[in-house]
C-alpha cells in the first residue's frame, strides 16, 4: 500500500505538470483568477486516475513481490505447504476492488469531471473573448455542418456561436427516403432555446422542390419560423465536432443513442471508445495475473529479471490494445471485439502462467 500510494502520487503529479505545461499558459492568457485555475485542476484530477491506477498498482506489485522473492520468503511459504493462491489472494482481492473502482470512475465520476472541467475552460475562454473581441464574435465557429440521415435533414451554418446557440447563414435541407431534396429552409439566422427545445429561424424562406425534376416549386418568405423537439440540438452538434477520445462516457452514450439503428460508419470510433472505456476496468485484475508469475519466477540473485519480463509484457498488452482499437476504428474488427478481445486474451495468458507456477 505504501509503494502504491507513493507511485500514485508521483505519477499523478507528473501528469498534472504535463497538463500545466500544455494548458497553464492558455489559462493565464484567459486572465483566469488563481482560484479558478485551482478549481479547474482539482476537477481535472479524477480524469487522470483511470490512467495511473493500473500503473501504480503494477509498480507496487512488482516491488513487493520481487522483495519477497529476493529474500526467499516465497520459498519459505511454499515449503510450509502454503499455495500460491493463499499467498496472493489478497492481491487478487485488491485487483478486483481496483477494477470496481475503475468502473465507478469511468461510469460516474470521470464523465462528470470531464464535462465540468471543459465547462470551466469554455467559460474562461468566452469571458476572455468578450473582453478582447466584439461580443457577437465571441465563441464563433465557422462552417458547421450536421447530417441527420435518420430523419432526412442536412444542416449547414456559416457561423455558429457555441455559447449562445446563435447561428448565421442557415440552410436546412429536407430529404425523403431516397435522399431526394423536397424542401429547404434558408434563413439569415437561427437561435436554439434549450428550455422548450425550439429552433427559431428568422428572415428567411421555405422552398419546395418537385421530386421528378428537382425544380423549385414554391418559395414562401417568413419573418420567424419555429421547429420544436428536433433531434438536432447544439450539445449534440458540438459533441459530434469533437474526437471520440475527448468525450466522456455520458457524451459517448448520447452519440450512440443518436446513431442507434443506423449503419453509419461515423459511429464506429465512438462505439470503439465507449467499449474500450468499459473493457479497461478489468485491467487491474489482469495485472495481478501478469505480475505474480514473472515476479516470482526470476532467479533469486536477480529478481529484476522477472520484473523486467512482467513490465515488458504489460506494455506489449497496451500495444495490442492500441492495435485492436485501430482495427476497430477502421471497421476491420467489430467495436465490441476490438475492445474486449485484448483483455480476454491477456487474461487467459495470465491465468495460464499463474497455473504453471510450481
Amino acid at each position: 500500500m505504501r509503494v502504491f500510494l507513493l507511485a500514485l502520487g508521483a505519477t499523478l503529479g507528473l501528469l498534472v505538470i504535463f497538463d500545466m505545461y500544455d494548458h497553464l499558459g492558455d489559462l493565464l492568457d484567459f486572465r483566469a483568477p488563481t482560484g479558478e485555475i485551482l478549481r479547474y485542476y482539482v476537477i481535472l484530477l479524477p480524469t487522470l486516475l483511470p490512467h495511473i491506477l493500473p500503473i501504480a498498482f503494477l509498480v507496487s506489485l512488482l516491488f513487493s513481490l520481487s522483495n519477497l522473492h529476493g529474500n526467499n520468503e516465497i520459498v519459505a511459504l511454499r515449503s510450509c505447504g502454503v499455495s500460491f493462491w493463499q499467498i496472493t489472494r489478497s492481491l487478487w482481492v485488491a485487483g478486483l476492488l481496483l477494477s470496481g473502482l475503475l468502473l465507478y470512475l469511468n461510469a460516474k465520476l470521470v464523465p462528470w469531471a470531464v464535462e465540468a472541467a471543459r465547462q470551466i475552460w469554455d467559460d474562461l475562454e468566452y469571458n476572455h473573448e468578450l473582453e478582447t473581441q466584439q461580443v457577437r464574435n465571441a465563441g464563433i465557429i465557422y462552417n458547421v455542418a450536421f447530417d441527420n440521415p435518420r430523419d432526412g435533414r442536412i444542416w449547414f451554418m456559416n457561423r455558429f456561436n457555441k455559447y449562445t446557440y446563435h447561428g448565421y447563414g442557415v440552410t436546412v435541407s429536407m430529404l425523403n427516403e431516397w435522399n431526394q431534396e423536397y424542401a429547404k429552409i434558408q434563413a439569415t439566422e437561427c437561435l436554439y432555446n434549450s428550455s422548450d427545445r425550439t429552433w427559431t429561424f428568422r428572415k428567411g424562406r421555405e422552398l419546395g422542390f418537385q421530386l421528378e425534376t428537382g425544380n423549385l416549386e414554391t418559395s414562401k418568405p417568413f419573418t420567424t419560423l419555429e421547429l420544436r423537439n428536433l433531434v438536432e440540438t447544439p450539445p449534440l452538434l458540438l459533441t459530434l465536432e469533437k474526437r471520440a477520445k475527448h468525450l466522456s462516457l455520458f457524451e459517448l452514450q448520447t452519440i450512440l443513442d443518436y446513431y442507434k439503428g443506423q449503419d453509419n460508419p461515423k459511429a464506429v470510433p465512438y462505439q470503439v471508445r465507449f467499449h474500450s472505456i468499459l473493457a479497461g476496468t478489468v485491467i487491474c485484475f489482469i495485472i495481478v495475473g501478469l505480475a505474480v508469475p514473472y515476479s516470482v519466477s526470476g532467479v533469486r540473485v536477480n529478481a529484476m529479471v522477472g520484473v523486467s519480463k512482467s513490465t515488458g509484457l504489460f506494455f506489449a498488452y497496451f500495444l495490442v490494445i492500441k492495435l485492436a482499437i485501430l482495427l476497430g476504428e477502421q471497421g476491420t474488427v467489430p467495436p465490441v471485439y476490438a475492445a474486449w478481445i485484448p483483455n480476454l486474451m491477456m487474461a487467459g495468458f495470465a491465468m495460464y502462467l499463474y497455473g504453471r507456477l510450481k
